[in-house]
């Protein structure tokens, strides 16, 4: 096999359904990984109160994901700045970071299951 029949190879794996969720998995984790990092920055400590932020934190983001998907689907346009938006609060909020990486994750791992 070539380089350039790898490269083609390569490249259709990453465009098929498991390099889409592999990507979103990453993302998933970058995003897990800002929030355990603002965690850490806070100095505070973690606890059940902490938690139960993280959980309300992954039921919000699977709302925000929905009307994410909605927008992208239905107003491209508008993608571009609520993208940015939902980024930078869940870089910002730790809660809601961790609990975008978990939405992403389930949303993934229930997607390849069924």
């Amino acid at each position: 096999m070539s380089f350039k029949q790898w490269m083609t190879a390569c490249k259709h794996w990453l465009l098929s359904e498991k390099g889409w969720a592999l990507g979103m998995a990453l993302v998933g984790a970058l995003f897990i990984a800002a929030g355990i990092y603002r965690f850490h920055a806070r100095q505070e400590p973690f606890g059940w109160v902490t938690l139960l932020g993280c959980v309300a934190g992954a039921f919000g983001a699977f709302f925000l994901l929905l009307i994410t998907d909605y927008v992208l689907h239905h107003a491209p346009l508008v993608f571009i700045p609520w993208f940015v938006f939902l980024v930078y609060f869940a870089i910002i909020q730790p809660h809601l970071g961790v609990g975008m990486g978990l939405a992403l994750w389930f949303i993934v791992v229930s997607q390849l299951r069924g």
